[in-house]
């Protein structure tokens, strides 16, 4: 579904990102952890196609991929109709499945429609960040890229969010999620990736990883976590 081999990428003097490599399973949800500057960002914006990489390979075998930014941005002259009627045409939606898809995910996401009337910019951050997993989503991605999943949503917001990752995994969609929220994606997740300093430094199935790295009696993701990337500012691999 996405492969990414020795991906590197440099902004002046700064090495954001450094020979990284993974592979996402299909049907599966991966985790990418790692503290701010990691490189996190940059690699997902590499990996969507909205950067350009400086080096390393990535191959994109989705049909239908979609990606949210951590804070979304939208034409600013358009309403939220207008933008999904342009997302629809360009993935060949009809106009009554646009409809009906649009009511079936403003229920999900707990946003209301009426809003859809407005300019995003006039949005709370909270509700721009639902119209950008509504745009999203409309398309029925089978690869769904996220930066900061759960910023600016509300606890309701967040667990509906929650039960839609689930419910796109059990349909067989891929999901590659990079958050700080350690309790939230030990929930939902089967896979984690570790960046730090612009390198992968683990990557493992989420129970194996808080087993093989994890100590009792504490071997929560955040306790690994924290214990990778932090002790001594080394690495413990």
């Amino acid at each position: 579904m996405l492969s990414v081999n020795r991906l590197s990428k440099t902004f002046g003097r700064v090495r954001a990102v450094r020979q990284v490599s993974f592979a996402l399973g299909k049907g599966r949800i991966t985790a990418m952890l790692g503290e701010n500057g990691a490189g996190k960002t940059t690699t997902l914006k590499m990996a969507a196609g909205f950067l350009e990489k400086d080096s390393g390979t990535i191959i994109l075998d989705a049909v239908r991929p979609g990606y949210v930014p951590e804070h979304p941005a939208f034409f600013p002259w358009l309403t939220g109709v207008e933008i999904l009627d342009l997302t629809a045409r360009a993935n060949g939606l009809r106009r009554v499945e646009l409809r009906n898809r649009v009511r079936n995910l403003c229920e999900k996401l707990l946003l209301e429609p009426a809003i859809l009337e407005r300019r995003p910019g006039t949005y709370s951050s909270g509700n721009a960040k639902k119209f950008a997993y509504l745009q999203s989503l409309v398309s029925e991605p089978d690869l769904l890229i996220a930066d900061e999943p759960y910023s600016a949503l509300d606890p309701p917001s967040i667990r509906r969010l929650r039960e839609l990752f689930a419910e796109m995994r059990d349909r067989g969609a891929t999901l590659l999620l990079s958050s700080h929220m350690l309790a939230e994606v030990e929930r939902i997740a089967d896979d984690v990736i570790i960046i730090r300093q612009g390198e992968v430094i683990a990557k493992s199935d989420l129970n194996e990883f808080c087993s093989r790295y994890g100590s009792s009696p504490r071997r929560d993701l955040e306790s690994v976590f924290l214990a990778l990337t932090q002790h001594e500012g080394r690495l413990l691999l």
